[in-house]
């Protein structure tokens, strides 16, 4: 018995370290998580203004396929590195992935969008009106899905925020 009254403080010291070191690598997470979704953000205006210009959208295409999409994998396994033990700061992480997986889903329509309706047609054959409206619904429902993954990301961050 005097041995195991003699190990309880050294496991609430084991614990209370493991809750601190989680507690710091969300903090870290947070941080890394904004500044890469600052710049992210901002790479993907420059590739929206690049596609809606006819004369830069095979540099829009070049930024998508070899700039955005592997940042947005490396991004990931940013976040997928932190180790965590709180339940509600690995919901967090979860969330950014959610949302870095919507995100990349997005960039995945974008360039298919531009490669088969811009290169493929570039007569601008009206025939294919019915498949360009298929596209555009579906990268708009993308935007859409990304966009309240983005917002989930956020309103947990706050809900961690006020405990």
């Amino acid at each position: 018995m005097r041995k195991i009254m003699f190990l309880v403080p050294f496991i609430v010291l084991f614990l209370g370290a493991c809750s601190s070191e989680s507690k710091e690598n969300y903090t870290q997470m947070l941080g890394a998580f904004e500044r890469n979704d600052s710049e992210l953000n901002t790479m993907l205006d420059e590739t929206a203004q690049n596609i809606s210009s006819d004369s830069n959208r095979e540099k829009a295409l070049q930024n998508i396929n070899e700039d955005i999409i592997p940042r947005i994998s490396d991004f990931r396994q940013t976040v997928s590195n932190y180790t965590l033990s709180d339940e509600n700061h690995i919901e967090v992480q979860e969330a950014m992935i959610d949302y870095l997986n919507e995100v990349e889903d997005l960039m995945g329509l974008y360039s298919n969008f531009n490669e088969e309706f811009f290169f493929v047609n570039p007569l601008g054959d009206e025939s294919i009106d019915g498949t360009l409206n298929e596209e555009m619904d579906k990268i708009s429902e993308q935007e859409d899905a990304m966009q309240a993954a983005r917002t989930h990301v956020h309103e947990l961050i706050g809900e961690n925020e006020e405990e």
